[in-house]
């Protein structure tokens, strides 16, 4: 039987590289693999994991899952061990370093380390296109594309309420997920939709960027229509989707964007810029503007939620669109991305 170690830096079910390693976990046993995980720290989870320390004899297949610079992808070099790079992008630096110079370091290391894994790199595998040319230009020469791994929901139930349209994003708190320009479009709907709220869950990735959102939204006049609700649970994260009238991602980077799969999954309509990975992510399901000024967002924002012919066809195709990367059509072609990696 072969054995598959799967390198994390930290397992963690409630985000999406964690709940991508599990479900890749199960794909391998399927095929008859051993499976364990491989971690800089204990999982909080009911998981056995090896700590990178106890992590002595390599198994036969060895995919580093990698998001920041590690010191499991720096085990990796220094042992230099045979690699499947899965990669899951890395924010670039000059995004975060106005607001947070503490998390400079480990993103500036982790793109470094690409070029460093490459030479042992048996295979790449990205989850998106965007993704994957980054590592042709890192060096990596085998690169192959699979979607993320997740669990999207989908929602016949659909609750929401045309006097009080809800428009929300779902994401880490970060600067390269523009929130400003989400706070900007909210204060240019008011006077057309006076009732409009923008709704953003996820946890604050710098504290300092969240202090000044909240001001910014302040200054515009809109903190009473702004709710920022932080991290939440399965169960909340459904509600919010059933309630929400609009999806919007005004993102200037993002590796695959799970949260808009999951929009257009629970049939909200999606309008994101035109940034990154976004519009191949998003493809003909959804409005991808290519300019964010807040007047052109909330002009769209507005014919969406005024205009249900329209309002339709953005449900209806999203709801195609998100069913490309099902659990059933990520697993299809996650498995083919290994294909002939593990024998016995």
């Amino acid at each position: 039987m072969s054995v598959v170690d799967l390198l994390v830096p930290e397992l963690k079910s409630n985000d999406a590289i964690g709940a991508h390693t599990l479900l890749l976990r199960d794909l391998f046993v399927e095929q008859g693999s051993m499976v364990r995980f491989v971690a800089e720290q204990p999982s909080s989870m009911d998981e056995d994991v090896i700590v990178l320390p106890a992590w002595k004899k390599p198994g036969d297949l060895i995919v580093l899952q990698h998001g920041i610079g590690s010191q499991l992808a720096a085990a990796v070099v220094r042992r230099q061990l045979p690699v499947v790079l899965n990669y899951h992008n890395i924010t670039p630096p000059e995004f975060v370093e106005p607001w947070d110079a503490a998390q400079v370091a480990g993103l500036r290391w982790g793109r470094a380390q690409l070029h460093q894994l490459a030479p042992f790199s048996r295979r790449a595998v990205a989850d998106s296109r965007y993704n994957a040319n980054e590592l042709v230009d890192a060096g990596f020469t085998d690169v192959r594309v699979a979607p993320v791994l997740w669990n999207t929901r989908e929602n016949d139930d659909r609750q929401t309420d045309r006097d009080t349209p809800v428009i929300l994003f779902v994401g880490r708190v970060a600067a390269n997920k523009c929130h400003h320009d989400l706070i900007a479009a909210i204060a240019a709907l008011q006077p057309s939709h006076p009732t409009a709220r923008l709704l953003v869950v996820g946890s604050a990735a710098s504290g300092s960027y969240q202090r000044a959102l909240d001001a910014y939204a302040k200054r515009l006049g809109v903190a009473d229509r702004v709710d920022f609700v932080g991290a939440v649970d399965d169960a909340t994260l459904a509600s919010y989707l059933t309630r929400a009238s609009v999806f919007l991602c005004l993102s200037e980077h993002e590796g695959f964007c799970v949260p808009v799969v999951e929009a257009m999954a629970a049939g909200i309509p999606v309008i994101a810029y035109d940034a990154a990975v976004l519009p191949e992510t998003v493809a003909h399901a959804g409005i991808v503007l290519g300019n964010k000024s807040p007047l052109t967002v909330a002009t769209a924002i507005a014919r969406v939620l005024d205009d249900p012919a329209l309002r339709k066809h953005l449900i209806d195709r999203g709801r195609l669109r998100a069913e490309d990367f099902s659990l059933a059509n990520s697993r299809e072609a996650n498995r083919a991305a290994y294909d002939g990696l593990v024998t016995g």
